[in-house]
């Protein structure tokens, strides 16, 4: 794709990046709902010289902001001579040990615990509630900071300018605030919600769209699993409005159910 607007003018070049930033939109490939998203994508495949596969490989869109998913920034470091040795990894605490033999011989021990981050108002939404993703993959997304961190670290050339989805899905949080941990963590994802006293809530569901966006590539796969989609040209965006309410029901139950059959294909055990 590259190669063929090379030779195109400015001009040229921008009208041909749009138009393909609209039929991405159109098709929904890559979690790209809209023609300016669409037209991020373009850009980015363009500057960097990269197929729309290598995209969706490495890259994420996350309310119209570019990221970089934190398996591709882990990647990047460790092709470029980076090595992670991981200490601690729970729904609590996070810690690993970042190293280079350039740039930190001696590796750079980097902790991170849920506790930190509900204290520091990144991990609880508007209500001084734990964030649903947060409540359903806090052991992921204590990784994925991690990960960010000691790349940043250690490697800013790799990141620079980008986050993961998880930092970009917590962009904008309330102040800090405390939370009593001390059972939500140790519960299932639908008993946590259950916990919560119904005056201490309001009315409001978790963003469907959002989340399936956050998830795209994993939601689809299990879709595809389960028969709700029946080829690979559709997307969770191709469900009826009977389909969709199912699972906003239910949406902690089939995230977790996506994510633990995504895992078992990559285990090579397929869930029956």
């Amino acid at each position: 794709m590259a190669n063929e607007l090379a030779n195109l003018n400015d001009t040229q070049l921008m009208q041909n990046l749009q138009t393909l930033g609209t039929e991405f939109a159109k098709s929904g490939i890559l979690g790209v709902s809209t023609p300016s998203q669409g037209l991020i994508v373009a850009l980015t495949c363009y500057t960097e010289h990269i197929s729309p596969i290598e995209f969706a490989r490495t890259y994420h869109i996350v309310g119209g902001r570019l990221t970089m998913r934190a398996d591709a920034m882990q990647a990047q470091f460790l092709r470029h001579g980076g090595r992670i040795k991981w200490i601690v990894s729970t729904n609590e605490a996070c810690e690993a040990i970042f190293s280079h033999r350039e740039h930190a011989p001696d590796g750079v021990t980097l902790k991170l615990t849920i506790e930190e981050m509900v204290d520091s108002g990144v991990a609880v939404d508007s209500r001084g509630q734990l964030k649903q993703t947060w409540k359903t993959f806090p052991r992921q997304m204590l990784r994925a900071r991690i990960v960010s961190e000691g790349c940043r670290m250690l490697m800013p050339g790799i990141v620079a300018g980008v986050y993961t989805p998880e930092e970009a899905g917590d962009f904008g949080s309330v102040p800090a605030r405390t939370l009593d941990l001390s059972n939500t963590l140790h519960e299932t994802p639908a008993q946590a919600v259950q916990a919560v006293p119904a005056s201490e809530t309001d009315t409001e569901e978790p963003n469907l769209e959002s989340t399936l966006l956050d998830y795209e590539g994993t939601v689809n796969l299990y879709l595809q699993h389960i028969k709700w989609l029946t080829n690979d040209n559709q997307t969770w965006r191709n469900l009826s409005a009977g389909q969709k309410q199912k699972i906003a029901s239910k949406l902690d139950s089939f995230i977790a159910k996506a994510k633990a059959y995504v895992l078992s294909l990559e285990d090579g055990q397929e869930e029956n």
